[in-house]
């Protein structure tokens, strides 16, 4: 597991990190780089989220997941029910928007003191993902222990590829 705290002074070195660990743990090509544009929330929570935030990364049954989280004031429930592009008026959205279709799943805990983000990915099949993941095959699931508080609140339609879920506080 791969834990960073995170502002605007060290972004590029947070993002050579998790490109890094991505690529280590078996994403390579566009699913490499449809993850690496998803984690761009990075960027959101410096400059929604109060300044920084933290960051963690994980791999366990053959999925690499990466939570962010910030200390900011929250963020909209009409923002996180919306499921089109936002207009170009609009004054946000566009970054969920855009994690919503690049990852495999996203959720969303939201609140007045803060917000976590969890994006998953699936990796390579597990012949190839053994060495990179080696918990894939163990069945073991590390991550943060506010792991399980994200519980599944909104599945998108079957047409779209993604699962998002979203939980306000």
């Amino acid at each position: 597991m791969i834990t960073l705290r995170f502002d605007e002074t060290c972004l590029k070195h947070t993002r050579r990190v998790l490109l890094h660990a991505a690529r280590e743990r078996g994403l390579d090509g566009a699913r490499l780089d449809d993850f690496l544009l998803a984690v761009e929330g990075v960027v959101n929570a410096v400059a929604h989220g109060g300044g920084g935030g933290r960051l963690s990364l994980w791999c366990g049954d053959g999925v690499l997941r990466c939570e962010i989280s910030d200390q900011g004031p929250g963020i909209s429930s009409r923002i996180l029910a919306g499921s089109s592009l936002p207009p170009p008026v609009a004054s946000g959205g566009r970054g969920i928007w855009l994690m919503r279709r690049l990852a495999d799943e996203v959720a969303f805990t939201t609140g007045p003191e803060g917000t976590a983000v969890r994006l998953s990915m699936r990796l390579p099949p597990p012949a190839e993902a053994d060495r990179r993941c080696p918990q894939a095959l163990s069945g073991a699931s590390p991550g943060p222990p506010q792991a399980e508080a994200l519980r599944p609140l909104h599945r998108r339609p079957p047409a779209l590829r993604h699962a998002d879920t979203y939980e306000v506080r």
